[in-house]
């Protein structure tokens, strides 16, 4: 890196450092009290903190991976307070800038790094300040410390470290059950990487991202077992081999859920799993708000295929249609915790104009076109690799919650085609834009509710 790059990125630093410190000792001063969940996260990591391992708040439904990092940072310096228990979240941030930064360099080519060191620092900016991600860096949620490990996840899996992979996933598990969903995600990348490594032939990125692809690791397991099964033997052990830590911590955590009876611990009555398919079509609007500069080039791309295939279009059109009217699920929360901006929305718009629902397919429609484009150079099973996650992830979900959003949408992000100039611009001021509109909400709209003595404010 050059010595005047080197100059800007420090500045940069300073700068998203010093802002979000200031932003971090004003929001503790207006909302010195416990916010939304922290009713139950704060005191569980204070007894932590106490060495009270024993007392378990029923309404906490997630593993103790948040609070047992909690303990082992806060309870050697004595600083087990409020203040500080927020602060976790405050470090977890600047871990994700860096391990951002690190993922975004190692994806891009070493002439582009060199050539436009300012666009990787850029997007990772714009992902770091992600308005749903960036919020809960300043309260003790699960989110920003969750995003952490995943992340940490990829880039020890990015640099072939497959037993310390495997370790960042189970504690990502620890933190939040779903995510030995990415974990499976890694799973599966391991074994392509294997199969890749296994072709005689180095196989154009063009055909890689094709169907062809299923149809070239077909091949190479019919030729392992042409040459020999001791050959066959063999490839299968380094799959198993290369597998062996990410399937022990996956294997763990089935064994878990069976004694367990479910994913969920604590109270389940709100985390009941259902078949949701519309929260697809809700992460697809989630997608195009915060990444319209990548959706909106797809749009005339997007018309000459309706055109072209105008059957399949028809047919698409009508599959989300028939799940707007038969798989639109309201969990109660939605309807009565006026702290959520989807609850908002809901009462506005979406529960009180039938028409609106529908209105809305043309904008799931495009943004998933533009989805699909933005991804179509990656392998061809790590794209549906991806889209099974994410159906694993969202679908079961009653819930609507914007921050079940943040995972899927940073890794669209992270493997999305290199961006034009204007698509960061225009990406960068939204986040901004959103940022400070989100902030200015939270601190200037305060209301009481008669059942609880704090100030309750509005946010994801």
């Amino acid at each position: 890196m050059k010595p005047n790059s080197k100059i800007f990125v420090h500045s940069t630093l300073i700068i998203f450092l010093s802002i979000t410190v200031s932003l971090f000792l004003y929001l503790n001063r207006i909302q010195p009290d416990y916010f939304i969940d922290e009713a139950f996260h704060i005191p569980q990591t204070l007894r932590y903190c106490a060495w009270n391992f024993t007392q378990w708040d029923p309404k906490i439904t997630t593993l103790p991976g948040l609070y047992l990092i909690a303990t082992a940072i806060l309870s050697p310096f004595n600083l087990c307070q409020v203040t500080y228990v927020r602060c976790i979240n405050l470090l977890g941030t600047c871990l994700n800038l860096c391990l951002l930064y690190s993922i975004i360099k190692q994806n891009s080519k070493p002439s582009e790094v060199d050539r436009d060191s300012w666009l990787v620092l850029a997007l990772t900016y714009n992902l770091a300040l992600f308005p749903p991600l960036y919020f809960w860096s300043f309260f003790y949620y699960t989110d920003v410390v969750s995003v952490s490990v995943v992340l940490l996840t990829q880039y020890l899996h990015q640099r072939n470290r497959t037993t310390m992979s495997a370790l960042a996933g189970l504690l990502g598990v620890l933190v939040r059950q779903t995510n030995v969903i990415w974990l499976g995600f890694f799973t599966i990348e391991c074994a392509l990487d294997t199969f890749d490594r296994r072709m005689e032939q180095p196989v154009p990125p063009r055909v890689l991202s094709t169907p062809s692809h299923f149809r070239l690791i077909w091949k190479q397991i019919a030729y392992e077992l042409h040459i020999g099964l001791s050959s066959f033997a063999k490839f299968v052990a380094e799959i198993c081999s290369s597998l062996l830590p990410h399937l022990a911590v996956c294997l763990t955590f089935v064994a878990f859920v069976a004694w367990n009876g479910g994913i969920v611990i604590g109270d389940r009555t709100a985390h009941v799993a259902t078949v949701h398919l519309c929260q697809i079509l809700y992460f697809s609007a989630f997608v195009a708000l915060f990444s319209w500069p990548y959706v909106v080039p797809h749009w005339r791309s997007c018309s000459r295929f309706l055109r072209r295939h105008w059957v399949l279009a028809g047919l698409a059109f009508t599959l989300m249609a028939a799940t707007v009217r038969f798989n639109t699920l309201v969990h109660p929360y939605v309807l009565a915790d006026n702290r959520h901006y989807l609850f908002y929305v809901w009462s506005r718009f979406m529960g009180r104009y039938a028409a609106f629902k529908y209105l809305l397919i043309s904008i799931y429609g495009a943004s998933l076109f533009a989805m699909w484009r933005n991804v179509a150079h990656l392998r061809f099973l790590s794209q549906i690799n991806y889209v099974i996650c994410v159906c694993a992830v969202l679908v079961p979900q009653l819930l609507v919650e914007p921050r079940y959003f943040i995972l899927p949408y940073i890794f669209y992000r992270l493997n999305m085609r290199r961006p034009e100039r204007w698509q960061i611009y225009c990406e960068s001021l939204t986040t901004l834009a959103v940022n400070c509109l989100q902030f200015y909400i939270f601190a200037s709209k305060v209301f009481y509710w008669e059942d609880q003595p704090y100030a309750q404010r509005i946010s994801w």
